[in-house]
């Protein structure tokens, strides 16, 4: 299959997904604990569609003979493809939509929650040998600028295009075997 058509797929997938996950955002009210997990779980099994499919139309075009790294490289490029392309998608997905602002307000409520009392303070203090010299405003301000740090779109972009090319080098080591020795018997 050609470079074009798998950046093709992988666009076309990333928009699929970029419209599925904003109806799973709206679902679940833009909760990012709730919504989250299936908006991963769409991720990975439309990377393990797309190289499916990638290999799938490689074969079916004409009868050939080719290599099991052949077919590794062929999956890891359509995971590549994939990858770059839902990395603009979260991107667009989370600067957009509010998710991250209310799991940043939340996380903001429960350090207030947390901290509200001088026996709450002292709990924490004792528990944690780096916080242990440090005021209740500067133990506030650390957790602020690490919930910052975590709810960032950048963070989430980074983390969740490392998460796919993390993904995509398993899926391309393991779905090119599996396609060998179940799929390929039946295209021939």
């Amino acid at each position: 299959m050609s470079t074009w058509r798998i950046w093709a797929y992988a666009l076309s997938l990333a928009v699929l997904w970029l419209g599925l996950r904003f109806a799973l955002g709206h679902y679940f009210a833009y909760n990012y604990t709730g919504a989250q997990p299936k908006g991963v779980l769409l991720n990975l099994v439309f990377l393990l569609s797309l190289i499916v499919i990638t290999l799938y139309k490689t074969y079916s075009a004409e009868p050939q003979v080719r290599s099991y790294f052949d077919d590794f490289k062929l999956s890891l490029r359509a995971g590549v493809a994939y990858g770059v392309a839902i990395g603009l998608a979260i991107g667009v997905y989370y600067s957009s939509s509010n998710d991250m602002s209310i799991k940043r307000a939340a996380d903001y409520k429960l350090l207030e929650e947390a901290l509200d009392t001088p026996e709450e303070v002292n709990a924490i203090t004792s528990t944690n040998e780096q916080l242990k010299d440090l005021t209740k405003e500067e133990i506030q301000q650390s957790y602020i600028e690490r919930v910052n740090t975590m709810t960032s779109v950048k963070t989430v972009v980074a983390a969740g295009i490392s998460g796919m090319m993390l993904s995509s080098l398993i899926f391309s080591l393991i779905v090119p075997w599996i396609f060998r020795t179940v799929m390929l018997k039946e295209l021939q």
